[in-house]
């Protein structure tokens, strides 16, 4: 065989073999993605565990279904911005709810809000006074995270710092209480109102990573069996001749 012919082959066979790769960690996503969407249907599905005076361990927590009691205080609010929902620019309305029976606080995300600039609203003219019932799935916080400082605004005695994410770290030091190292994201169900917009978790896509799978593999299958053809087709000109 010439050189030329086995530099051919070693290029097609590299090529054949990243492909394969490429299918097999595409499906690892797949089914990554798979059991993270039964993981939070089940969540879903499950009654939710109650949340005492002191917040459940860190550990205890993340992708549980919690209801918890207490008071929200709205003088202390974050806007995560850039939010968008059915194509509109929104923010994300996260309140600290203080525990019932305790000086520990969680933080609730109290769900979608509209805003023209994707940064900027307010909370305040959705009030939701007095003692409350919260259910949702509790979503694990960032600690340390790298990005912007908070940004603070002071409007109608209420202090609303708007983030693009949330940081235990940093807000910790701005809340007079001791914060759980979670955050809960408020479900839709009877008697939650609609402003701020309550929006279930939305479901990670199973079916893309699936379909690049298919489309690795089939490149895979498309060099190899190609070049193959092509090969015994020369071979066989080259007979002839």
């Amino acid at each position: 065989m010439k050189l030329r012919s086995v530099l051919v082959v070693l290029l097609v066979l590299a090529a054949a073999s990243v492909c394969v790769r490429l299918g097999f960690w595409q499906l690892s996503r797949w089914h990554e993605k798979r059991a993270l969407n039964r993981a939070l249907a089940r969540a879903l599905a499950a009654p939710p565990r109650e949340l005492g005076a002191k917040p459940h361990p860190e550990a205890d927590v993340p992708g549980s279904r919690i209801e918890a009691r207490g008071r929200y205080d709205e003088s202390r609010q974050v806007l995560l911005g850039a939010r968008p929902h059915m194509g509109e620019p929104g923010v994300e309305v996260v309140t600290p709810l203080l525990l019932e029976g305790g000086s520990s606080a969680v933080l609730v995300n109290r769900g979608w809000l509209y805003a023209a600039d994707a940064a900027t609203a307010r909370p305040q003219e959705s009030p939701e006074p007095g003692p409350q019932r919260v259910v949702g799935l509790a979503e694990p916080l960032g600690r340390g995270l790298a990005g912007p400082a908070l940004r603070t605004v002071e409007h109608d005695s209420v202090t609303l710092y708007s983030a693009r994410r949330l940081d235990w770290d940093t807000l910790s030091r701005r809340m007079p209480y001791a914060l759980a190292p979670y955050v809960l994201r408020q479900t839709p169900g009877p008697g939650v109102p609609a402003r701020p917009l309550r929006i279930y978790p939305r479901a990670a896509n199973e079916a893309m990573h699936l379909s690049y799978t298919v489309q690795w593999f089939a490149f895979a299958a498309i060099l190899l069996g190609g070049s193959s053809m092509l090969a015994w087709s020369r071979r066989g000109t080259s007979r002839g001749t």
